[in-house]
């Protein structure tokens, strides 16, 4: 059974796996290879994710995972954009698990 839970420290290596490989998987054919390690390097990297899950503040609410017997399938985070508004920053699943609806769990929770 998939759930859905807010991130803590324990999830940093899955979410970092997680967005990494989805993020592959979403623009290898559009950007070229050092562009991709670039961004991943810049911000799927596991210390800039520690400190993603344990801060907040309006503007970023943190990290939701999906969790699939102890292992992290997807990671979104987002935060406040105004005083009514919100936006989903970033959302990955695992590559293999696409069209299982759970990009759609994250955000019935």
């Amino acid at each position: 059974m998939i759930k859905i839970c807010k991130a803590n420290p324990v999830h940093v290596e899955g979410i970092g796996k997680v967005c990494r490989e989805g993020y592959w998987a979403t623009y290898s054919d559009i950007y070229s290879k050092e562009y991709i390690e670039t961004v991943i390097k810049d911000y799927y990297n596991n210390e800039r994710i520690l400190n993603e899950v344990t801060y907040s503040s309006k503007e970023w609410g943190g990290y939701f995972v999906a969790v699939e017997n102890d292992v992290v399938l997807g990671a979104g985070g987002g935060g406040m954009i105004s005083d009514t508004s919100g936006e989903l920053f970033v959302l990955y699943l695992n590559p293999n698990r696409r069209n299982e609806g759970i990009g759609t769990l994250f955000l019935m929770t």
